[in-house]
């Protein structure tokens, strides 16, 4: 990933009360130069506003700098804070829900973690070196499909036989000529496991367009002050014929005799200083199946096996593994990709 370029660079001193202020309203002009609609320009003011007030709250001052930012055709801003002082004194707990600053608009880092697209931290490290925080956000582009979806997507998952809500998740997000999918197990079950996995399953949904190593950070700090998830994402590239897989934690798969599509998970929580995940990239063929299931699912079947599968939509695929494979107190997801030809 190539590192943007900063254009037209403001600085603004952070020291008082209503700098905070000032800062938001310089960000949200900034914003809608660079051609954020009026509701992103408002996101980003709230971060700018969030950052300003976490410098005045932790430290004895600072600054924030907006930059517009550049790389290739696409246009971002970029909001830096850095603070003079001892700084954040605990950065995990800032991301946590509701961690917000006094008389901030957000919700703590974790505010600033969800709006943006990419953030990264540098927590104190030595006597009056503050934190460092830089949250980047692009502009989106329009969606242009340049070829037909060949691929059908189906998921089914359910709760626990003695719980209300589902600790499992999945995703299915397409745009462009892509698409990302993915299963997400809150650890354990019930209404902690539930809050995880939506945690991790908002970020996701909001972030889909990033690497995958950057959607596996940005949800390893979505989790924080929640028991946590694991999770496998693959992103699929129907014009290059490529599928991108990367996973932490004991999400399973399986696929179709003779696909080359294969990943390693790594042991580790996101939300509880997981691991970067190992994300390897496969080449998709016509009759490739991919099937990914949660740990609610027996693992000790063998998808060649399967009978009617080319027969079925991806769709009653996944309802079928759901039914004759899932554990009754565990909750349960099965998400099943396979080709459009094939399936339908």
């Amino acid at each position: 990933m190539s590192e943007p370029t900063l254009r037209e660079t403001e600085r603004h001193d952070v020291q008082q009360d209503g700098d905070d202020i000032l800062v938001k309203q310089a960000a949200e002009s900034m914003a809608a130069e660079i051609g954020f609609d009026e509701s992103a320009s408002a996101e980003i003011g709230i971060v700018a506003v969030e950052l300003a007030s976490n410098v005045l709250k932790h430290a004895e001052g600072g600054e924030l700098a907006l930059s517009q930012l550049t790389d290739g055709d696409r246009v971002g801003i970029r909001i830096e804070s850095f603070d003079v002082g001892p700084g954040i004194a605990n950065v995990d707990a800032a991301f946590a829900d509701g961690a917000s600053t006094a008389g901030s608009l957000g919700g703590g880092l974790g505010a600033v973690n969800r709006l943006m697209h990419r953030l990264t931290v540098a927590a104190p490290g030595e006597p009056d070196f503050g934190t460092k925080v830089v949250a980047d956000r692009w502009i989106r582009s329009d969606h242009e499909t340049t070829a037909d979806c060949p691929l059908s997507f189906g998921a089914a998952s359910r709760p626990a036989a003695d719980e209300t809500v589902n600790g499992d998740s999945f995703v299915i997000k397409r745009w462009d000529d892509q698409a990302l999918v993915g299963v997400i197990d809150g650890l354990g079950h019930g209404s902690d496991a539930h809050k995880a996995a939506t945690a991790a399953t908002e970020y996701v949904e909001t972030h889909y367009d990033n690497s995958i190593t950057a959607i596996f950070e940005g949800a390893e700090r979505a989790c924080r002050g929640t028991r946590g998830v694991v999770m496998a994402l693959a992103r699929f590239d129907w014009t290059a014929d490529t599928v991108t897989i990367g996973a932490v934690g004991n999400i399973n798969y399986k696929t179709s005799e003779g696909s080359e599509v294969t990943f390693i998970p790594r042991r580790g929580v996101v939300g509880g200083d997981g691991p970067e995940p190992k994300v390897r990239e496969s080449e998709w063929h016509p009759h490739d199946r991919l099937v990914l299931f949660s740990d609610g699912i027996e693992s000790h079947w063998d998808l060649s096996a399967e009978r009617g599968l080319s027969r079925e939509s991806a769709t009653v695929t996944a309802r079928r593994l759901l039914d004759q494979y899932s554990k009754p107190h565990d909750d349960a997801t099965v998400l099943v990709v396979s080709n459009r030809v094939e399936a339908e």
